[in-house]
């Protein structure tokens, strides 16, 4: 899948990802707005090495003393010891009994934080509910820390382990004018990147799981054809005649039109059965039918020879949407049982033939693959203008592949709402391994709209039409292959 494959099914469930976006913001923000403001106050003090505690040592051959090899060193050994000093009971009790906290030594050091640079500088913040009450504790622990480094009990036990380091209060901590948390700005800015994030897998998430055709781009993508011709649920199409015969004028017949004259241009040129058409589609119900009737008459209009030859012997339908007589057909010719003049009818003008299945047969793929078939098409594209044959849904069969490999032009019906994409891409799959090549689309059954929503029109296809028998074609023997 490319970028812009991702960008299309991200726009195509905008409105799902914009109300996932919405929640998660709106749930963001309830939440921040109930966090209790937290205020940090912070005071800042120098750490050096104590000469006077040196001097004044009487005991210079104690470990502590002995083992400093410099100034330096220490400072910068006992400062890592700073930020587990400032959390004991030694330090903390001092604080809660000077300032009168109603809190415990583990409380308190849990809003304690010290941090220390390479520079000797000794930074404690402390978090609390009041700003005051921040600083104030703030400047207590660094008197209090300060106090215990310098008091003489550590030097009676004889470790001289903090005794030479000094702290100096170079900034005492002032109440803060704003709460450092929560920070409204970097909360909700974070939660829009939580919320885009969430958004775009939510669309990614029902894309994957919508296994139906829902937009033209799905289909240009899966099929990688042109959409030749785009034919909307239209209530006409409930007609039992073409759009194009039953209402010349409407909507439906120009889109048949538009149809129509968009595959003209695909091939341009004539070549060996390149005006044979083969319609498919990859499931069932997806209106191949429907279209391979209507492109026929559309066809047929303006005067062009036009043969329609039902090749679903599975499950034969266009005698049926055209009302016409269908127990003898292709299936009878191919067979030597009767002639092209018995099994050819004339419907609506005079340039327009149908060749229906005729009666369901148990072997349909035998006949489909014979010499016999070849040799009708052979026949037949050189005395029409246009052969539209209506074959068995590629999930069935593969009858169309086989047309397609002879020469003829293949059209893949895909219908909104009803073809599974799943289906479709491993029809494509299968027509790519086997070179066989989709010359264009049809988006068909497209929702309309009305009022902003969308609505389905559920509906078949029937017709009436007379039979005619007159146009005679070399006679077909059975297949002997």
């Amino acid at each position: 899948m490319t970028i812009a494959d991702i960008l299309q099914t991200l726009k195509k469930h905008l409105v799902a990802e914009l109300a996932v976006l919405l929640v998660v913001l709106a749930g963001g923000f309830v939440y921040v707005s109930q966090q209790t403001p937290q205020y940090t106050a912070m005071t800042q003090m120098f750490a050096s090495f104590n000469h006077n505690v040196s001097s004044n040592s009487e005991d210079q051959s104690a470990p502590g003393f002995t083992q400093i090899q410099s100034e330096t060193d220490y400072v910068t050994s006992m400062l890592g010891t700073l930020p587990t000093l400032v959390t004991t009971p030694a330090v903390l009790d001092p604080v809660i009994s000077q300032l009168g906290l109603d809190t415990t030594v583990t409380d308190l050091s849990s809003r304690i934080a010290i941090s220390t640079t390479s520079s000797y500088f000794v930074n404690i913040a402390v978090r609390d509910t009041n700003a005051n009450r921040a600083a104030d504790i703030a400047n207590a622990v660094g008197e209090s820390l300060k106090t215990q480094l310098s008091d003489d009990s550590y030097s009676s036990e004889k470790t001289y382990v903090l005794s030479y380091l000094n702290l100096s209060v170079v900034k005492e901590a002032v109440a803060p004018g704003a709460p450092s948390s929560p920070n409204v700005k970097s909360f909700m800015f974070k939660m829009a990147l939580i919320a885009l994030v969430a958004a775009a897998c939510v669309g990614m998430a029902i894309d994957v799981l919508d296994n139906r055709l829902r937009q033209m781009a799905d289909l240009q993508r899966i099929a990688d054809a042109p959409v030749l011709g785009t034919v909307m649920k239209d209530p006409e199409f409930r007609a039992d005649k073409p759009v194009v015969v039953a209402n010349p004028s409407g909507s439906a017949s120009e889109s048949i039109r538009r149809l129509a004259l968009n595959l003209a241009f695909i091939s341009p040129d004539r070549t060996n059965r390149s005006n044979v058409i083969v319609i498919t589609s990859s499931g069932a119900n997806e209106g191949k039918t429907t279209i391979a009737v209507n492109l026929a008459a559309a066809l047929a209009e303006n005067g062009a020879k036009v043969l329609l030859i039902d090749t679903d012997l599975r499950k034969p339908s266009v005698a049926k949407h055209l009302g016409l007589d269908g127990t003898v057909g292709l299936s009878h010719l191919l067979t030597g049982q009767v002639s092209s003049s018995e099994a050819i009818q004339q419907y609506w003008k005079p340039n327009l033939h149908i060749l229906p299945a005729g009666e369901q047969t148990t072997n349909p793929s035998i006949l489909i693959n014979s010499n016999a078939m070849k040799t009708l098409l052979d026949k037949v594209s050189g005395l029409y203008d246009h052969i539209i044959v209506d074959t068995t849904p590629l999930r069935v069969a593969n009858d169309a592949a086989v047309f397609a490999k002879d020469g003829a032009r293949m059209l893949l019906v895909a219908s909104q709402g009803v073809t599974i994409k799943r289906q479709l891409r491993d029809a494509v799959q299968e027509l790519a391994m086997i070179d066989v090549t989709v010359v264009g689309s049809v988006f068909n059954q497209m929702q309309a709209r009305k009022g902003g929503d969308d609505y389905y029109y559920y509906y078949s296809y029937s017709g009436k039409g007379k039979g005619h028998k007159g146009l005679e074609l070399p006679s077909f023997g059975k297949d002997k292959s």
